[in-house]
């Protein structure tokens, strides 16, 4: 049984959060084809046999997505017992139309909801999640409207067995990120080069970094996979990551990464 994997649909956001490890606000708009997209689920589900606890479908912000609905659908169409969660920031949900309402309802997909300081009205949702019998959450940080800080060493020094050793309660290293027929390790090595084209910059991602989708042979080699460190994890200073900053929009500043 694998316990969480994540999707990433869409590259960009609507809210630019200073500092995204995601690296959205640096990002291109951009978003997975569903051909596309069936066919990393479809593969996942063959490693699996479906055997998923969680899936969790992010971006950047999702129902930028123009097909969301299809993204919806065709999660639940493969992984029919698995917890499946849209991650949203939230300022989009009230403006979406009837069928995605009932497109979340009857695919029973869960809307959590991570709340940042923004005039949102979480009623409202709340009172729409309640009619169309979805289940609804939210997730914040420790401290409510607290942002993290994941700075990156431009030189790649860091130990890297240190790195992923220290990593898991903040970036939780054993997630499975899939992104356009990849699987990575974390959502910093599969979006880096967001932050090297922005800033004109060179922290590499070898081969050794993610595993092909069409390349895996069982979940036995995703495992090993995520059960040591990557050649990436020399670029993540850990000693260096905060938890508790004030929240904010992104300048779009090196030393938002760094």
């Amino acid at each position: 049984m694998i316990d969480l994997i994540e999707f990433h649909v869409v590259e960009h956001c609507n809210l630019n959060c200073k500092g995204c490890i995601h690296f959205s606000p640096l990002a291109d708009k951009s978003c997975i084809s569903p051909k596309e997209y069936r066919s990393d689920v479809k593969r996942i589900f063959e490693l699996t046999s479906g055997n998923v606890k969680e899936i969790h479908i992010l971006g950047g912000e999702p129902p930028l997505h123009p097909e969301l609905n299809k993204i919806l659908k065709l999660t639940r169409s493969f992984f029919k017992n698995s917890e499946i969660k849209l991650i949203s920031n939230g300022i989009l949900i009230l403006s979406q139309k009837e069928n995605f309402w009932q497109t979340m309802k009857s695919n029973d997909i869960h809307l959590s909801i991570t709340k940042y300081p923004l005039n949102i009205n979480y009623q409202k949702i709340s009172y729409m999640t309640k009619k169309y019998g979805i289940k609804y959450s939210f997730y914040a940080p420790s401290k409510e409207n607290s942002q993290w800080h994941f700075p990156i060493d431009l030189q790649g020094t860091q130990n890297e067995q240190y790195s992923y050793d220290n990593c898991r309660k903040g970036n939780n290293c054993t997630n499975i990120n899939i992104i356009k027929g990849k699987l990575y390790m974390c959502p910093i090595s599969c979006n880096i080069k967001y932050f090297n084209k922005y800033f004109d910059k060179d922290c590499k991602v070898e081969p050794a970094d993610y595993l092909k989708l069409n390349e895996i042979k069982s979940v036995d080699e995703i495992n090993e996979f995520l059960s040591k460190p990557t050649p990436f994890c020399r670029y993540c200073n850990i000693d260096g990551r905060t938890f508790e900053n004030k929240w904010d929009i992104t300048k779009k500043e090196i030393s938002e990464w760094t």
